[in-house]
């Protein structure tokens, strides 16, 4: 026997031992799921483990790590009860890519036209968690997400975000990228891509569509047309990608939230997220912030929406780094609610990156 031909037969023995350890961890997982109550998504103990791994792991790709890890997580997941979860359609959208990176692909997704209809998909029980987007490194926040959450039911909450690189293809059906003369995609996308189709295809038509996936699907069979979307997209309607990575950005981020209406877990490197309004007199909103300023506690966002039913006053949305059961950071949140005409925590959660 040759030394490969050894290494070939260790290499099939290890990936035995993996499998039956996956059934093992199968069988505990529906253990578990007997006894279990409620809730079956756990980030807090998710990110956890992922860190873990990673930490046992140094040397083994991390982002490898964690995609495999998740696919684990979910099907375990799965076994116990299949979740659903609502983002923004169609098939084949980046909302949809969020999920998949969030809950991993063992989940029932439901599809909805936008934020509001996530949060409606909650509330009318047609989906257990939803995925929302929140803001853009491009084209910053995204204001329909925060507010349908400024009128969303109180025991809605924020449950982890997840971060998703925006990777915009230039997808054909049969069709080289010397002959496209229209480019389809939503205006975002277009204007995201600006300057790559201003260089390569500066003749082509741009055609609006009312999402990236809405455009791969409009595109196929239809020769001489493209469309900007996802690889998902792309996979999903059967189209050939003529061109990767065709962002104008090459750090072009979508960061997601992941919603739902069970109770946050404490974690030491939680981020926290609220809404308030102040009184419309001068000072207040100062006062509001200040605690945060005594407490050292780093924003890493604050967004004004206008308040419903009261002319050119607004609700705040704030996230900052800490957990909301940390005693300098609940003492904050009190200091902050007492001086606010309205106060909502809208949840203390990993960031799963």
């Amino acid at each position: 026997m040759t030394e490969i031909e050894k290494l070939r037969r260790e290499i099939d023995s290890i990936d035995e031992e993996i499998a039956k350890s996956l059934r093992r961890r199968i069988e505990v997982a529906q253990a578990m799921g007997r006894m279990k109550e409620g809730a079956i998504y756990d980030p807090v103990r998710e990110f956890a483990l992922m860190e873990r791994l990673r930490n046992l792991c140094p040397d083994v790709d991390a982002k490898a790590l964690d995609a495999i890890y998740r696919e684990v997580i979910s099907l375990c997941r799965a076994v116990q009860r299949q979740l659903r979860a609502a983002c923004m359609g169609p098939a084949g959208s980046f909302s949809q890519e969020a999920t998949v990176k969030a809950l991993g692909s063992h989940v029932d997704v439901v599809f909805v036209d936008g934020p509001q209809g996530v949060f409606d998909a909650i509330v009318r029980e047609r989906a257990d968690l939803g995925v929302v987007p929140v803001e853009n490194t491009t084209e910053g926040t995204v204001y329909a997400s925060l507010d349908a959450f400024s009128t969303a039911p109180q025991d809605i909450r924020i449950l982890s975000e997840v971060r998703l690189p925006i990777a915009h293809m230039l997808a054909t059906w049969q069709t080289s990228i010397d002959e496209v003369d229209e480019v389809h995609s939503h205006p975002q996308a277009l204007a995201q891509c600006r300057l790559w189709l201003g260089t390569n295809l500066p003749r082509a038509r741009q055609i609006p569509a009312s999402s990236t996936s809405a455009a791969a699907a409009s595109v196929k069979g239809q020769r001489g047309k493209a469309a900007i979307c996802s690889r998902l997209a792309a996979e999903i309607h059967g189209l050939d990608i003529a061109m990767e990575h065709i962002e104008d950005q090459p750090h072009n981020t979508t960061r997601f939230w992941v919603v739902g209406r069970q109770p946050n877990k404490p974690f030491p490197r939680n981020k926290t997220s609220i809404l308030f309004n102040v009184p419309h007199k001068p000072g207040t909103l100062f006062e509001a912030l200040e605690p945060f300023y005594e407490a050292r506690l780093n924003l890493t966002l604050i967004q004004s929406r206008p308040l419903p039913g009261n002319p050119f006053e607004y609700n705040f949305f704030v996230d900052f780094e800490g957990d909301a059961s940390d005693e300098v950071v609940a003492k904050t949140l009190e200091k902050i609610k007492s001086r606010s005409a309205r106060f909502r925590l809208l949840g203390s959660y990993p960031c799963l990156g």
